[in-house]
């Protein structure tokens, strides 16, 4: 076959429509974790011909530096990856200041405001007027784009570090695959220190990503046979080293995108993992 990375990119989207279709409630989601991960599209000069060498449509990668192939994947990868622990755990995410939602207050401050003395005078007709004037709270208030823009401000900030991160590690003489999967880990892992609560799930979502990832990559060899061996190039750190034929560079890559598709959009909109609501059962 002359496209098998365009056969590929096509099975990487089957998990992500299903998904789609069977749990709206994390269209959301999966269209936030594709946009943010887009830029990771361009990192293909990197892997291309040194980690392998596919056949691009229109001979992009040759031109460009990427390919039709790359947007493909990399969306249908974020999409399963981003959402593979809410639906086998059948969570929701919800913003970090729902009902319900843990409230981090300081001990001290708690006591103030548990004070009667305190009370009262919060409830003074002149504290209340002045605070509803601060002209920063007022502008605060009246600018509602900002607000909304500094979620993604926070995603390009997590994106940007990772892009970094994995320049200084190739530039250090790192793999570029490894390079790739140890910056994911290293990102995230900063983002769990911020978010204690997405440690479990981000764990978890790397495991199923992983799984699924090695999935798709073995429905990919049956469907072309020898396209491992043809197509990548022989490991550097793990050379040799397959799992069920699949290379385990591959795997990695699956696992660390998982890892940091699971926490880094909740990290990013201040969002947390809730038990999802059950489907209403039809009446009769």
């Amino acid at each position: 076959m002359t496209h098998e990375f365009l056969l590929l990119s096509l099975l990487f989207l089957l998990p992500g429509i299903a998904i789609w279709v069977a749990r709206p409630d994390l269209r959301s989601l999966m269209k936030r974790a594709a946009v943010a991960s887009l830029p990771f599209a361009a990192t293909e000069r990197l892997f291309y011909p040194t980690y392998w060498t596919p056949k691009f449509l229109f001979d992009l990668a040759d031109r460009v530096g990427f390919g039709v192939e790359d947007v493909l994947f990399i969306v249908g990868l974020s999409a399963f990856s981003s959402t593979a622990y809410a639906v086998a755990f059948r969570r929701a995410l919800v913003p970090c200041a729902a009902p319900g939602a843990p409230r981090r207050t300081r001990p001290g401050l708690a006591a103030a405001q548990a004070r009667p003395g305190l009370a009262a005078a919060q409830n003074r007709p002149g504290l209340r007027a002045a605070a509803r004037t601060r002209p920063g709270l007022a502008a605060a208030q009246a600018r509602p784009g900002l607000a909304a823009a500094r979620p993604w401000l926070r995603a390009a900030a997590g994106v940007a570090l990772a892009l970094a991160t994995a320049g200084a590690l190739l530039a250090a003489g790192v793999p570029v695959l490894y390079a790739a999967v140890a910056a994911m880990i290293a990102v995230t892992a900063a983002l769990v220190g911020a978010r204690r609560d997405l440690l479990v799930p981000g764990l978890l979502g790397a495991l199923l990503s992983a799984a699924l990832y090695l999935g798709l990559c073995l429905a990919f060899a049956a469907l072309v046979p020898g396209v491992f061996e043809r197509t990548w190039r022989p490991s550097v750190l793990l050379p040799g080293r397959t799992l069920l034929g699949v290379p385990v560079d591959e795997i990695l890559y699956g696992l660390g995108a998982g890892l940091a598709a699971t926490v880094f959009p909740a990290w990013a909109f201040e969002l947390r993992y809730a038990k999802a609501p059950r489907p209403d059962r039809p009446a009769g």
